[in-house]
Parts: structure tokens; C-alpha cells; sequence
């Protein structure tokens, strides 16, 4: 049975470009993953608050970050629930901001590169390789890979964009590479953290507030909470697979049966 996660998240990706990005690994998955392109996630629909919601299962208002700067508070999310539970957890990532999503104490990996002087593309390629190999390596029970590219390219080039579709065909060759070498005990979920339009995001309309959401495992997914999943749904759908309780301060619920 599948009892690790690899959680994999493209910032600002919309359901439309797993569609046009024209990658055969996106529509590979969409077959076999049970796929989602209408999950929602939490407005305000900005990169930091909406990984608060995703790692602290709580909204915005509840959590207290609404911009993307940080603001301190007391909070218990994943990557606690995790280690509390004596559970191994590691994080790459690329922007700085999402060093306040865990307590130094809870992750056991981290892995960092900033985008100031390396390529966008570049960097997350060199972030998935270090993530496949510290998972072939040290078999964590939750490893989180973040992909940016998405995002930076929308902000540059505008989300719907040539340049955006062609950034979210990158990161779906990244995706099937993970996917393709890693350990078969690790169930994977794909998701994005909002979408965007123009060159922003952050408002309420459906086209930034609509995320795509993958989930690849051998467990049985509650369809009917699957259709109306939500950002906050992850972090308990993560403990469920991997085996321990959720927080008692989380609002969202399980994908699983």
C-alpha cells in the first residue's frame, strides 16, 4: 500500500494549461490519476496565503496571512502534524517566501535555490533532481517539490500566453520525470496554489481562484469530496494516506474513503 506523499505544486498553473500546455504526460495523467480542474482554492488567491491554506488547512481569514507577506502567529500545519507523528518530511523550493510555512523544527530536509541569478527553468529542474534522488535515497514519508515557472512566466508574459503554455509543458516534463523514477510506495498529488489572468492574480473571479488537482494513489478517494475539493483538503488527505490524525485546529476534510 502507497504511505508517503510526494506533493507537487506549480504555482499559478490553471486547469487550461494542463490542457494546452500540449504535454502527452498531462493527458496521461488526466487518465490515470483521478483529476479534478475545478478544485478551488482561497481568495485572497495570492502565493503566500494560498500555501498557508494548503499546508495549515485554514483560510486565510482564520490563519491570518493575506498578502504575501508573512505574519507571525501560532499555528500547527503539516509539516508539525508530521513530525509530531514521527513522521520524516523534506521541502524544495524556490522562493524564499515559503520558509514560513513550517517550524525549523518539524522538517528534516530542506533544499533551497533562488531564481536571482539561475533561470527559472533551470532551477526547477535542478530542484527536481535533487528531489528524486533524496527520495530514492532516503525514502521520506512526505516530500514537497514546488514549481514556479508557471507564475514567473505569467507575471513576464501573461498568463495564457505562448510562453505560459510553453512553461507549464516544462513542468509537466518534470512531473513525469519524478513520477517515473521515484519509489512505488509514494502516492503523488499535483495541484497549483491559483491561476491568474493578464499579468496578476489575487482577486475572487474563477479564473484565479479555479486550481487543477491531481491525485495518483492506490487508495480509495471519496469522489463526491473529491468533485468539491478545496486547498484546505490537502494537508488532511496527506495525513490520512500516510497514517496519522489530522490537526483538531484544520477545517478542510480528507479526499479518501
Amino acid at each position: 500500500m502507497q504511505n508517503k506523499v510526494l506533493m507537487i505544486l506549480c504555482d499559478g498553473m490553471r486547469p487550461d494549461a494542463v490542457v494546452k500546455c500540449g504535454h502527452p504526460f498531462a493527458g496521461k495523467l488526466m487518465s490515470t490519476a483521478c483529476y479534478n480542474p475545478h478544485a478551488q482554492t482561497v481568495f485572497p488567491s495570492y502565493t503566500l496565503p494560498c500555501h498557508m491554506s494548503l499546508f495549515h488547512s485554514r483560510t486565510p481569514d482564520e490563519h491570518g496571512v493575506k498578502t504575501n507577506v508573512f505574519v507571525p502567529g501560532e499555528r500547527k500545519g503539516l509539516f508539525e502534524q508530521l513530525k509530531d507523528n514521527g513522521k520524516s518530511t523534506a521541502f524544495f523550493y524556490s522562493w524564499g517566501e515559503l520558509k514560513d510555512l513550517y517550524s525549523p523544527y518539524a522538517l528534516c530536509y530542506g533544499r533551497f535555490i533562488s531564481e536571482t541569478f539561475l533561470p527559472s527553468e533551470t532551477v526547477t529542474e535542478f530542484l527536481e533532481e535533487d528531489c528524486e534522488k533524496f527520495l530514492n535515497e532516503y525514502n521520506p514519508d512526505f516530500a514537497f517539490l514546488y514549481l514556479e515557472t508557471t507564475d514567473s512566466v505569467g507575471h513576464t508574459n501573461g498568463w495564457g500566453s505562448d510562453e505560459y503554455y510553453k512553461a507549464a509543458n516544462h513542468s509537466f516534463m518534470l512531473i513525469e520525470k519524478i513520477m517515473s523514477n521515484i519509489p512505488k510506495d509514494y502516492s503523488v498529488i499535483v495541484l497549483a496554489d491559483h491561476g491568474g489572468h493578464d499579468f496578476t492574480h489575487g482577486s475572487n473571479d474563477p479564473i484565479d481562484m479555479t486550481i487543477p488537482l491531481f491525485v495518483k494513489t492506490d487508495r480509495e478517494i471519496d469522489f463526491a469530496e473529491f468533485e468539491n475539493a478545496n486547498i484546505i483538503d490537502i494537508a488532511p488527505t496527506v495525513c490520512d494516506i500516510i497514517g496519522v490524525p489530522s490537526s483538531k485546529e484544520w477545517k478542510g476534510k480528507s479526499l479518501l474513503k
